[in-house]
């Protein structure tokens, strides 16, 4: 084991290395490993900027109202969720 002090990288760098590493095909050891980084280092800023963009980010909408509904109030309703894959589920109740 080398006895010099290891390097600090800034939260920008540590961005950098991890999507080098994503791209690059290694595993997250042979990554680390052949850029003499800390494995565990490299995991806790990974999950740390992940947690700083999910935060970052808006939360997803889980309602929008259909094209062309009414914002009026009336006697009816209409629920649509977009469940993914091409799936969609509508109920509709009719004015009584």
């Amino acid at each position: 084991m080398s006895n010099s002090p290891r390097q600090r990288h800034t939260p920008e760098q540590w961005r950098q290395l991890i999507e080098a590493q994503a791209t690059s095909g290694q595993s997250q050891v042979a990554f680390c490993t052949e850029r003499g980084l800390s494995k565990s280092s490299f995991q806790h800023w990974k999950r740390r900027l992940q947690a700083t963009a999910a935060s970052a980010s808006p939360p997803p909408a889980l309602f929008e109202p259909l094209a062309g509904a009414s914002t009026e109030s009336d006697t009816g309703w209409t629920v649509e969720l977009d469940l993914g894959d091409g799936v969609c589920l509508r109920l509709r109740r009719g004015a009584a």
